[in-house]
C-alpha cells in the first residue's frame, strides 16, 4: 500500500468540513513575525536579481535573453493551486491543453514557449534544482510532482538556452529552484473546496552554518469535474477525479572550506480518472540526485551532479459510442522508463565550460483491438537514447557599458535498440517483429549576445542563437490512440529539429517602483516534428500506416513536416507604488505558422497547433499584511487550433481569479481563492470531429497555514 492509499481515505471523510476554515474575515490580525516579509521596495532593480538558468549566476541586467523570475511573494499571492497554474500567468508560456494539472492527462501537460509546441513532447526543458523534470520517455511534465510550498523561485528563459542546456531546451528553460533549510522551522497547511477537493502539505526545514535541508510532502484528492462540453455530454461522461501523494527531501552539507555536498530525492504516486469510467491512468515515479561544488579559486567553482529518474505509467483508454452513452476498452498500456544523467561544469571569471550526459530507456506493452470481451493484440515497443554534450560560454566587458556573450555547444545523440513486436494474445503467435536501425548524429550550436547599459534606468539586449531537439523515444517508437478515434503512428526515421532564433529587448526602470520589459523575437524551426494528418475516416476501415480507424476518426503520423516560423512581441510591466499595492500587466503577440511543408502544400500558412496569437494577464493587488490581502488576476488566452489542418479551432477565453489572505496570529494565516469567478465555459481542446473539452467551472478553495520557527 502506498502512502497516498493509506492516508487519503481518512482525509476524504473530513475534507468537506475544511471549507469552514475559510470563514476568517472577522478575526483580528496579530503579530506578523512568522510571515514571509513583503519588502518595502518590491520591484527588484535590474542590476540586482541573480539568475542561474544559464548555468552561470548573472545579473538580469547582463543577460541577453528575456528571463522572467517568479518569486516566493508572487507564488503566495497567486490563486494557483499547482506549479502549472502559476506558469500559466507567465508571458510567452503556454501548455498543449491548459487544463488544471489535477484533471489533465499527462500527455496534455507539455509546456510550450513562444508558440513552439503543440504536441505531447515538450520543446522546453523543465528543471528542479538542475535535474530534468521532463519524463525521460515521453518528454512531458507531471507538474504535481513539485509541491508549491518547497519552491523558492522559478526562472523562465525564453529561447537562446540550448548552448547551456542542450537538446531538450529548444524553446527555452523553466528552472524551479527549491528552498534551502535556513534556520529550521515547520509549516503546514490544509485546504478544501469545490469538487470535494482536499489538499494538505507540510514542510520541515533544518539548518546551521554547515548543513541544511528540508523534508516536504503533499497529499491531494479531488472528485474533479466533467471535461466534456455541456451540450455534448452523455452517460459515459463522469468527473475527472484525481489523487496524488508527493514526498520530497533535500540536504546540503559544507564538508570543508571549499567543498559543499548536496543530495535530494522525490517520490510521486498519482491516480487519475480520465473523464469516462473505462479511462484512467496511474503513475509512480521517483528520482535521486547527488552532487558537489568545489571552490577552485577566488571566483571559480567546479560543480558535479548525477541523477537517476524512474517511473511506471499505466494507462487505460476506451472507444466511445455515438451519443456518448456507451464505451468499450480500446487500449491498455504499461510503460516503465528510466533516465540516468550527469553533468560537470567549471565556471569562473565570466567563463563556463561543461559537459552533460543523459541516457533514457523505456518500453511499452500495450493490449489493443478489443473484440468479444477481450483484447486480440499485444504490441511491445521500446528503445534507448543517449545524449551527450560539450559546451563553453563566456562574457566579456567591452568598455564600461557594453558586454558581449558568446557560446558554443557540440551535441552527440544516438537512438538504439528500437523495436516493435506485435503478438496474437490468444496463441502468442508473432505478427510483426521489427528491429529499427540504430541512428546517431552530431550537431553544433552557438549563441552570441550583446548587452548595453544605456543608463542606470535603461538596458538593451540582443541575442542570436541556434540549437536542436532530438525526438523522444515515444515519438520514435510508440503509436497511440486518443479521444475522437484518433490513431497516431510513430516514426523511427524522425530527424532532430533545428532552431535558429533572435531577440532584441529593452529593460526600463524609470523609477524604483516601475519595471518595463519589451522583447521582440523570432524563431525558425526546421525539420519540425508534428502530428501530421494522413486521412480522416468517413467510414470504418484500414488506413495505412495506422491500421484500423473507426468512422469519424483520423489517421495521423509523427513527421518532420517542414518549417515553423514564430515571431512576436512580449510586453511586461510591473508597478509597485507602495509596499501595499501592486499592478502587473503582460501581453504576448505571437503568430506561429508553417512556412514550408515538402509534399504537403495544404499545410503551408496554417497556424501551429496549440499556439494562440494573443495571451495577456493583468494582476491588481492590495497586499498589506496588517489587513486583508486581496489579489485579482485576469487571464486572456486567444483562439488556437487543435490540429495541423486547422479544422478544430479552440475558442479564446477570459478568466478572472481572486485570492484572499489574512494573518490571524503570529503563526497562523488563513487564505481563500476563487478561480474562474464568473464561471466561464472555456474551451481547452476542440477535435476536428467537433468534440470539445472545457476548463474548470468556478472553483472555491479555502484553508489555513501554520508556521513555526524560521
Amino acid at each position: 500500500m502506498t502512502l497516498r492509499e493509506a492516508v487519503l481515505p481518512a482525509l476524504r471523510r473530513t475534507r468537506r468540513g475544511s471549507l469552514v476554515l475559510a470563514l476568517w474575515g472577522l478575526w483580528p490580525a496579530a503579530a506578523l513575525e512568522a510571515q514571509d516579509p513583503v519588502p518595502a521596495d518590491s520591484v527588484i532593480a535590474l542590476g540586482e536579481l541573480i539568475v542561474s538558468a544559464l548555468r552561470a549566476p548573472t545579473s538580469v541586467r547582463d543577460v541577453t535573453v528575456n528571463v522572467t523570475t517568479v518569486t516566493r511573494e508572487e507564488l503566495r499571492l497567486s490563486a494557483a493551486q499547482t506549479l502549472q497554474d502559476v506558469l500559466q500567468e507567465v508571458p510567452g508560456l503556454n501548455f498543449r491543453f491548459p487544463f488544471q494539472a489535477g484533471v489533465a492527462h499527462p500527455s496534455w501537460q507539455a509546456v510550450t514557449i513562444r508558440g513552439l509546441g503543440g504536441t505531447a513532447a515538450s520543446r522546453t526543458l523543465v528543471l528542479v534544482d538542475g535535474v530534468p523534470l521532463n519524463d525521460p520517455y515521453f518528454g512531458w511534465v507531471r507538474w504535481s510532482q513539485v509541491p508549491v510550498e518547497v519552491i523558492e523561485r522559478i526562472e523562465i528563459v525564453r529561447g537562446g538556452a540550448t548552448v547551456s542546456w542542450g537538446s531538450q531546451s529548444l524553446a527555452g528553460v523553466v528552472h524551479v529552484i527549491t528552498r534551502s533549510g535556513g534556520g529550521g522551522g515547520l509549516s503546514a497547511s490544509v485546504q478544501g473546496g469545490s469538487q470535494s477537493t482536499f489538499r494538505g502539505d507540510a514542510m520541515a526545514s533544518f539548518g546551521d552554518d554547515r548543513a541544511g535541508g528540508y523534508v516536504a510532502g503533499e497529499l491531494f484528492d479531488s472528485d474533479g469535474y466533467v471535461l466534456t462540453e455541456p451540450s455534448l455530454r452523455g452517460a459515459v461522461d463522469i468527473p475527472s477525479a484525481s489523487s496524488h501523494g508527493a514526498l520530497r527531501a533535500k540536504v546540503e552539507f559544507q564538508a570543508g572550506d571549499r567543498l559543499r555536498i548536496h543530495a535530494q530525492g522525490n517520490y510521486f504516486d498519482q491516480d487519475k480518472d480520465n473523464a469516462t469510467p473505462l479511462r484512467n491512468n496511474t503513475t509512480e515515479a521517483g528520482f535521486g540526485q547527488v552532487g558537489a561544488t568545489l571552490t577552485t579559486g577566488e571566483t571559480s567553482t567546479l560543480a558535479f551532479n548525477a541523477y537517476m529518474q524512474s517511473q511506471t505509467y499505466v494507462n487505460s483508454f476506451s472507444g466511445v459510442g455515438a451519443g456518448r452513452n456507451s464505451e468499450e476498452p480500446s487500449i491498455s498500456q504499461d510503460v516503465p522508463s528510466s533516465g540516468v544523467g550527469a553533468n560537470l561544469v567549471w565556471g569562473g571569471g565570466g567563463f563556463a565550460l561543461g559537459a552533460d550526459f543523459l541516457r533514457a530507456t523505456g518500453e511499452a506493452t500495450e493490449q489493443y483491438l478489443y473484440r468479444d470481451g477481450a483484447f486480440q493484440r499485444q504490441r511491445e515497443t521500446g528503445g534507448d537514447q543517449t545524449l551527450f554534450g560539450l559546451f563553453v560560454q563566456g562574457h566579456n566587458n567591452l568598455g564600461e557599458r557594453w558586454r558581449l556573450w558568446t557560446g558554443a555547444r557540440l551535441d552527440v545523440w544516438q537512438n538504439s535498440s528500437g523495436s516493435r513486436h506485435i503478438l496474437n494474445t490468444a496463441d502468442r503467435s508473432v505478427l510483426t517483429d521489427d528491429a529499427f536501425e540504430d541512428r546517431s548524429g552530431t550537431q553544433f550550436s552557438s549563441n552570441i549576445g550583446l548587452s548595453f547599459e544605456a543608463s542606470e534606468r535603461t538596458a538593451l539586449r540582443l541575442n542570436l542563437y541556434t540549437g536542436l531537439r532530438v525526438p523522444t523515444l515515444n515519438e520514435l517508437y510508440k503509436p497511440f490512440r486518443a479521444a475522437g478515434n484518433v490513431v497516431n503512428e510513430s516514426n523511427a526515421a524522425l530527424n532532430p529539429e533545428k532552431v535558429s532564433g533572435a531577440e532584441i529587448g529593452v529593460d526600463l526602470q524609470p523609477d524604483p517602483s516601475v519595471l518595463i520589459r519589451l522583447t521582440g523575437f523570432l524563431a525558425n524551426v526546421s525539420d519540425a516534428i508534428t502530428d501530421v494528418t494522413i486521412q480522416e475516416a468517413e467510414t470504418s476501415g484500414v488506413i495505412q500506416p495506422c491500421g484500423f480507424v473507426a468512422a469519424g476518426g483520423v489517421c495521423r503520423r509523427r513527421d518532420n513536416v517542414g518549417t515553423f516560423w514564430s515571431a512576436g512581441i512580449e510586453t511586461e510591466i510591473e508597478l509597485r507604488p507602495s509596499a501595499a499595492w501592486l499592478l502587473a500587466l503582460n501581453h504576448q503577440y505571437n503568430p506561429t505558422e508553417v512556412t514550408d511543408a515538402p509534399g504537403r502544400p495544404d499545410l503551408i500558412g496554417n497556424e501551429v497547433q496549440g499556439s494562440p496569437t494573443h495571451r495577456a494577464m493583468l494582476r491588481v493587488g492590495h497586499i498589506d499584511p496588517t489587513t486583508l490581502e486581496v489579489v485579482a488576476t485576469a487571464r486572456y488566452l486567444g483562439a488556437r487550433f487543435d490540429n495541423d489542418l486547422n479544422t478544430g479551432e479552440i475558442a479564446g477565453s477570459f478568466l478572472v481569479d481572486l485570492r484572499f489572505r489574512r494573518q490571524l496570529t503570529s503563526r497562523l494565516s488563513a487564505f481563500a481563492s476563487v478561480q474562474n469567478i464568473f464561471d466561464v465555459i472555456a474551451e481547452m481542446s476542440h477535435d476536428a470531429n467537433g468534440f470539445i473539452r472545457v476548463g474548470a467551472p468556478r472553483t472555491l478553495v479555502g484553508g489555513l497555514r501554520v508556521r513555526f520557527g524560521g
